[in-house]
């Protein structure tokens, strides 16, 4: 079973990194249409969930908030890689999938991400289970607590919803539509179930991407490293839905 640190880590974890190109073109009209959109495929297996870590994890080595969190656990000094990431990622994927989420991924892997449905939505984290996470970790906890909190003011502590995570395109693929293939068919079953969405975006370029398909920024927060100097930039995060109020 499960700790309460894995689960509020799995929880929380932000989803990170596509390329715009391959959704629009320069008039702004989508550049794949939906009867083109490659294969896709959904498991649970350990094969997929390492799949989707080890994507993941080459796919967002450089993003800041994966750097502040690695480091908060191993030290400033650390140079945070790919496999120091895929056992973070691992982790948090097989928490996931224990709690009824699919791994979903298009053109064998081009793109991957992990789908949860309503029935693997976790009760909300106690101000006690925030505290015990606070000694080892406060940046995270600070983070996960204001994602619990940006969640709950957005839509309330009953209402089902449908979660994207761990959103990766493998960096040495270019497949077109792929991006596309992993998330548009989820958003629409959700908007046919009456059910709204809800992700975490950890840059830029994540948060347009997502806020093409529908969602919209919120709430953001901003991270900053455990031992902050003068000078340390925070790190922002977009909190964003979709499909609510439900259509």
């Amino acid at each position: 079973m499960a700790t309460t640190s894995e689960k509020m880590e799995a929880s929380a974890v932000t989803v990170n990194s596509a390329s715009a190109t391959s959704l629009v073109d320069l008039k702004g009209r989508s550049a794949v249409p939906m009867q083109s959109l490659p294969p896709t495929t959904a498991s649970q297996s350990p094969e997929y969930c390492h799949r989707l870590a080890d994507i993941s994890s080459r796919a967002t080595v450089s993003e800041p908030l994966n750097i502040v969190f690695q480091q908060e656990k191993t030290g400033r000094a650390t140079a945070v890689t790919p496999e120091l990431l895929y056992t973070g990622a691992k982790g948090r994927i097989e928490t996931k999938v224990a709690a009824g989420a699919w791994v979903v991924e298009a053109a064998n892997f081009a793109a991957v991400a992990c789908w949860e449905p309503p029935s693997s939505n976790v009760p909300p984290f106690t101000e006690a289970q925030f505290a015990e996470m606070a000694r080892e970790r406060p940046v995270f906890a600070q983070f996960a607590r204001d994602i619990q909190a940006a969640r709950l003011a957005s839509l309330g502590p009953d209402q089902p919803y449908w979660t994207l995570s761990l959103m990766a395109r493998d960096p040495q693929r270019k497949d077109k539509g792929a991006v596309r293939a992993v998330i548009e068919p989820y958003i629409k079953r959700a908007k046919e179930e009456k059910l709204p969405l809800w992700l975490v975006a950890g840059n830029t370029r994540a948060r347009d991407i997502y806020a093409y398909f529908g969602f919209r920024v919120v709430k953001l927060i901003w991270s900053y490293p455990r031992d902050r100097k003068e000078g340390d930039e925070g790190v922002p995060t977009w909190c964003m839905v979709c499909n609510w109020p439900v259509e």
